[in-house]
């Protein structure tokens, strides 16, 4: 049983899940102590197989054990008699009988390597399981900060966005202000037209006077 690898993809596809969607964090914790209680309660019940077996075995072995000793005494027994046939045949007999019973021995050590390794999965999986129950309120505290913060800081987003165009309205505004004030007070076409026909006008009048009093004076001189 590969429990921390199943506490991975606890963690994978339902802590993350719920992180990215920002679902109701005491769900979420509450969800992985839950996972982690089934998974606690699953290395017991194992626990609890394996022994019952490794019992079970030791009593075979115990039985294993008393059986070779058996054969062994048989045949000795048959060599006392001076009967080498019934010896021979007890002689096979306790070997059959002892790679059973080594068989069996190699099965115990297997259970109880696995006994082991199982109880300090169990220890491991007990210690983090009280840890996140003893820290389940403050982790529901930070994320409920978390999610409040986030929110302050899409609210905050919003108003910047919206106070942005606000100006920009107002820019737009006062430049057409400024281009309809600037139309208003500029002299019109046909006023700029007027002035320079008034110019030219005084400077006709000016020659003409000019040439009446030349020739004024031309008749006064002859």
């Amino acid at each position: 049983m590969n429990v921390f690898k199943r506490m991975g993809d606890i963690i994978s596809s339902n802590v993350n899940s719920a992180l990215d969607k920002m679902e109701d964090p005491k769900k979420m914790i509450n969800l992985m102590i839950t996972e982690m209680e089934d998974t606690e309660r699953e290395i017991k019940v194992s626990i609890a197989e394996k022994s019952a077996e490794l019992e079970s075995i030791k009593r075979n072995i115990s039985s294993a054990d008393d059986t070779v000793k058996r054969w062994a005494d048989r045949a000795q027994m048959a060599v006392d008699k001076g009967n080498d046939d019934m010896a021979k045949e007890a002689i096979i007999e306790k070997r059959n009988a002892l790679e059973n019973l080594k068989a069996l021995e190699a099965n115990s050590a297997t259970l109880e390597n696995i006994i082991i390794s199982l109880k300090e999965q169990l220890n491991e999986v007990s210690a983090k399981l009280n840890e996140m129950k003893t820290k389940r309120n403050d982790l529901l505290s930070r994320a409920n900060a978390a999610k409040e913060k986030m929110k302050v800081n899409e609210t905050l987003r919003e108003a910047d966005s919206i106070k942005y165009a606000k100006r920009f309205e107002e820019l737009q505004s006062r430049i057409e202000k400024w281009e309809a004030e600037a139309k208003i007070f500029s002299p019109s076409q046909k006023q700029i037209k007027s002035t320079k026909e008034s110019f030219e006008e005084m400077e006709l009048e000016r020659d003409i006077e000019e040439e009446l009093n030349k020739l004024k004076n031309n008749k006064e001189n002859n």
